[in-house]
């Protein structure tokens, strides 16, 4: 008799598996169900971190894990082959961190799509106050934006993809690095524990890593980087840190005299924050100063207040 899992949501106090589901099993005679991709991840998940496992429950890993594989290999061969992004990178290394397109290579100007029914959604990989901004810190350029976490905390995929890198890599520590089905790579560093192995197809949402401070870290935290074709690009120009979303569904990726940049393809203005300068504004979108000062009516600088905005298209 073939036991087919329903779901119920956990309850009770706040502990280790509030947000994950518990199962029952019926006679599929008497009920059919649907379960969704991320609903096997959590269930699998949560069996593998009990201290026991006995002879049934390791069939039912085996039957859970069967079906999840059979899934995400129609998902990765539907969406773009059996290798995310072949239109945009040669191979796939699993052992290269990074190999670094010249700006030679880029077009002066291309549109990805980072959100739609094919690529799927995004989820924040890690809630939490950002300690570090994307830019130059301490005479170094720091190519992400760090979040504050706790040792131990779930880090989970941003977007849909394939895990190209996870282990130990000097400064990143413990690194998981994903490419997803537009091109865009993300990297999750400095964790604690790694929960994938590359080559594995992961979705949005997915449980990747434990939070820690591997490799070069002062303390824990997540290191989250976005890149394309190896160049980096800031997190915070497709992505709102405060409500936990991308801006759009589709960005520019641009050439400009400053290198490689990124913004939504709906941007017509930038709200000023905190540490933002004329230079920056115009850097991050990839203008010269003169296009920028041209677009606000002005010829020359003047002191920009948090909150004013600029025109940057």
């Amino acid at each position: 008799m073939l036991l087919i899992p329903t779901f119920s949501l956990a309850k009770g106090g706040p502990n280790k598996d509030t947000c994950r589901q518990k199962s029952a099993y019926v006679n599929n005679s008497n009920q059919k169900n649907t379960i969704t991709k991320l609903q096997l991840v959590n269930i699998i998940d949560s069996l593998l971190d009990l201290n026991f496992i006995d002879e049934k429950q390791i069939e039912i890993i085996s039957y859970y894990n069967s079906i999840l594989n059979s899934q995400e290999n129609n998902i990765a061969i539907l969406k773009n082959g059996s290798l995310p992004a072949t239109n945009y990178y040669d191979d796939f290394d699993e052992s290269t961190v990074f190999q670094i397109t010249p700006d030679s290579e880029f077009p002066e100007s291309q549109i990805i799509h980072i959100e739609s029914d094919s690529l799927g959604s995004y989820n924040h990989p890690k809630i939490g106050v950002v300690t570090s901004k994307f830019g130059w810190r301490e005479g170094r350029m720091h190519k992400g934006i760090d979040i504050h976490l706790n040792r131990g905390d779930a880090v989970t995929s941003a977007f849909d993809g394939m895990v190209r890198i996870a282990q130990a890599k000097g400064a990143f520590g413990n690194v998981v690095i994903i490419r997803h089905y537009n091109g865009l790579e993300t990297v999750y560093a400095h964790l604690s524990k790694i929960k994938v192995k590359p080559g594995q197809v992961v979705i949005s949402g997915q449980l990747i890593g434990l939070g820690g401070s591997t490799g070069r870290s002062s303390g824990p935290h997540l290191h989250f980087e976005v890149r394309f074709k190896g160049q980096a690009i800031n997190p915070a120009s497709i992505i709102s840190f405060t409500e936990n979303k991308t801006l759009n569904d589709s960005i520019v990726i641009k050439k400009s005299r400053y290198g490689i940049c990124a913004y939504p393809t709906n941007a017509t203005l930038h709200t000023i924050e905190r540490g933002d300068s004329w230079y920056e504004v115009a850097k991050r979108y990839g203008l010269s100063m003169k296009e920028l000062f041209s677009l606000n009516g002005t010829d020359r600088r003047f002191y920009l207040k948090i909150g004013q905005k600029l025109r940057v298209n």
